[in-house]
């Protein structure tokens, strides 16, 4: 139930990162706001079940054999998630900055690449375990 419930909850997450990125690349409209929505989202979502899984939270009906490769498949998505949660603070707080001092950060904008491709690279590996183990 749970894993079902985050795997559904950062579908909106991967539009809204990608309406902020590309908006952000051509200084469209709505681009501050999607962006924090989606982060602030993301980071409620992503703190609460790594809590939820690191103090017991079992994942209902799981058959899942965690070893060998896929203990250092699920390390690595681990450590690239805690690197996406540390450039999302970075992102959230230049992005703020930003705003209040009307003029682009440069750390935003060459930090926005990486975040985005890392994020896609946890949230997809996320997804593909959640789809292997769940639904297929």
């Amino acid at each position: 139930m749970m894993s079902t419930l985050v795997a559904v909850a950062l579908i909106p997450v991967a539009v809204l990162f990608t309406h902020a990125y590309l908006s952000g690349r051509r200084s469209l409209q709505f681009h501050s706001l999607t962006g924090t929505i989606g982060i602030l989202w993301d980071l409620s979502l992503s703190i609460f079940y790594m809590l939820y899984r690191t103090f017991g939270g079992a994942v209902e009906g799981s058959t899942l054999e965690i070893e060998g490769a896929l203990l250092a498949y699920f390390i690595i998505h681990g450590i690239v998630a805690m690197i996406v949660i540390g450039l999302e603070s970075v992102m959230l707080a230049t992005g703020l900055m930003s705003i209040r001092r009307k003029r682009q950060n440069t750390w935003h904008r060459r930090l926005a690449p990486y975040m985005y491709i890392l994020w896609f690279g946890a949230f997809l590996s996320g997804e593909a375990v959640y789809l292997a183990n769940y639904v297929l």
